[in-house]
């Protein structure tokens, strides 16, 4: 072995203990709130009531925190709701035909359409948007006695499955409690959701999957480094 081989192997070894360390960092925290952030939202689905909590730093927070104050609801759930919906997009719209920042479709926007608003063209407007959305939204709280849960399972898949089964057994009205629980869960602790927390929102049923081929990656790559390093002459 060379004398410069030994001084390359090092920087090897510490591009390898780099790589891995920031990894396994990133999988730490990604893994952290993938713990944390289901178990609170199985506690905060089953609570019946909780003290408002309003939003800051997200777009439309303040029609967001109007619309959640006019109907007796909890602001940060309302937000939660959008971030799963739309991402708070005011024009997104679903294969289904749901519409605007809480994905209304056409017979719930016809039944909770703000009175002054109530053409389907309002229904891309986001404060009358909001105002819809969160009416529905309490009417299924009123119809389910103020179980969160079927409130949200019935926005989802709709009254009459929830009215027959409870929460449906469907794996989309599944996924979106465990999503919503989780967006609802950061927004109680912090009032808002950073670019972090809503990008593992967006991706959430392929997370794990993804955490554990990046930090493979990141290691494998690492370790081509040192083997290269040490063939060196």
């Amino acid at each position: 072995m060379s004398p410069g081989c030994p001084g390359r192997l090092s920087a090897g070894v510490v591009a390898l203990a780099a790589a891995c360390l920031a990894s396994l960092t990133a999988t730490a925290l990604v893994g952290r709130w993938l713990i944390l952030a289901p178990q609170g939202a199985a506690e905060l689905l089953a609570a019946r009531t909780l003290p408002p909590r309003p939003v800051h730093g997200l777009p439309f927070a303040e029609e967001i925190n109007r619309a959640a104050q006019r109907h007796r609801l909890d602001p940060s759930l309302v937000a939660a709701v959008v971030a799963v919906e739309s991402d708070f997009s005011p024009h997104a719209r679903s294969p289904k035909g749901a519409q605007g920042l809480m994905q209304l479709l056409p017979a719930a926007w016809r039944e909770a359409a703000p009175a002054s608003c109530r053409e389907d063209p309002c229904a891309w407007q986001p404060e009358a948007n909001l105002d819809a959305g969160s009416r529905y939204l309490r009417l299924m709280l009123d119809r389910f006695g103020g179980d969160v849960r079927l409130a949200l399972a019935a926005y989802n898949a709709g009254p009459a499955p929830v009215a027959a089964h409870g929460v449906p057994p469907y794996r989309e009205t599944r996924g979106y409690l465990l999503r919503v629980g989780m967006a609802w869960w950061e927004l109680r602790r912090t009032g808002t959701l950073r670019p972090l927390p809503r990008a593992l929102l967006r991706s959430l049923d392929r997370l794990p999957v993804a955490v554990a081929a990046s930090a493979a990656l990141a290691c494998t790559l690492a370790a081509a480094v040192v083997w290269r390093a040490g063939r060196r002459p």
